[in-house]
């Protein structure tokens, strides 16, 4: 056999989990089969010397992704960000649904500004399907009409070009955009994703996010070395499988640098995230796109630093009411961190929360 045409050996999902000292049960074994089959046929060129020479679209159009759904904490993200390390493939992409509907909101109406005679959304479908032969998507889940009106027409062009999808989501394709108004405009979308790609139910087991926070203080208190270095070790343990790495989001039009991010948690610290320019609907933003929230060095709050408590006020109500979990260093017990009065009140209601929330 040519050099050229070596076939890829690749490891199993189970044995590169076992190099970062992850074991999976028995319900991620069975997942793991799936992505194994997958990689192995997004991996391996064709025999064809022309073909693979090219390795155009035509080598993919023929292999189905992934549709993986099940219960909240069971790996699934984790499992496909192991799987994505592994492809071999230059065009590929993984993102969290909700930025990947915002960004071809973006597209579209930049399109139909710049082409105003032309099908913008058929014009983004193909420049998205160019750009990524392989689509990872974290958390499908369609609540938005205007995603759902779009969807449809964007994936019927982009699988016909050739896309390979691999999506998570915690409920299966008929559960997408239930009971949703017009829900009509999402059901070819359904009914595509059940021929383009696998539909893999993840066995019901232990939630690996509770395991890692069980027994673990959620906020920390005081503002010391020993704590902070708590915090790491919870962070590593969140981590795990997962490529930590740095994120610009963009909210509302401005630009926040998130530094550390890994199994859709975000670490940033307190005057990074609340002695900035954002609003209540900006933190309802970052509840949506992460499970939670390690936030460092928050201080003593006071009327001195009423925006700040306002704000923190806020991402507070936002992670409670999205669901997530707060990881927090500070100078004080959370019910004594706010010393002022204009807050006092509202605040009341953030102690209430913070407790709920500690309580996993």
């Amino acid at each position: 056999m040519s050099d050229n045409l070596k076939i890829v050996k690749n490891k199993s999902l189970e044995s590169i989990a076992k190099t970062k000292s992850i074991n999976f049960d028995d319900g991620q074994l069975f997942v793991s089969k799936y992505f194994d089959s997958l990689l192995t046929k997004i991996n391996t060129p064709s025999h064809n010397k022309i073909i693979f020479k090219i390795f155009s679209n035509k080598n993919l159009k023929d292999i189905k992704g992934l549709y993986l759904h099940g219960g909240v904490g069971r790996g699934k993200s984790m499992m496909m960000d192991l799987f994505f390390q592994q492809i071999n493939i230059k065009d590929k992409k993984r993102l969290h649904f909700h930025d990947f509907m915002k960004e071809v909101h973006q597209r579209i109406l930049l399109k139909s500004q710049v082409e105003k005679h032309k099908d913008s959304v058929l014009l983004v479908a193909k420049d998205l399907a160019k750009s990524a032969k392989v689509l990872c998507f974290d958390e499908m889940e369609v609540k938005d009409i205007a995603d759902a009106m779009i969807l449809s027409r964007l994936f019927d062009v982009m699988f016909k070009e050739g896309t390979i999808l691999i999506t998570t989501s915690n409920q299966p394709p008929e559960g997408l955009y239930k009971n949703g108004l017009h829900r009509d405009r999402i059901l070819p979308f359904i009914e595509n994703l059940k021929l383009k790609t696998d539909i893999v139910h993840i066995p019901d087991g232990n939630d690996w996010r509770k395991r890692s926070l069980s027994g673990n203080k959620m906020w920390l208190y005081p503002l010391t070395k020993v704590n902070h270095e708590k915090i790491n070790k919870i962070f590593e343990s969140l981590s795990v499988g997962f490529e930590i790495r740095s994120e610009t989001i963009e909210v509302s039009g401005r630009k926040l640098f998130i530094p550390e991010v890994a199994a859709s948690i975000a670490r940033i610290d307190f005057d990074d995230l609340c002695n900035k320019p954002l609003a209540a609907s900006d933190y309802i933003e970052l509840a949506l796109r992460y499970k939670g929230i390690i936030l460092d060095n928050i201080p003593i709050l006071n009327d001195t630093l009423r925006n700040e408590t306002r704000r923190f006020i806020w991402l507070i109500d936002a992670l409670y009411d999205k669901n997530c979990f707060l990881i927090a260093s500070a100078e004080k017990n959370f019910r004594e961190v706010y010393q002022g009065e204009e807050w006092e009140f509202e605040f009341q209601r953030t102690i209430s929360r913070i407790t709920e929330m500690s309580q996993l």
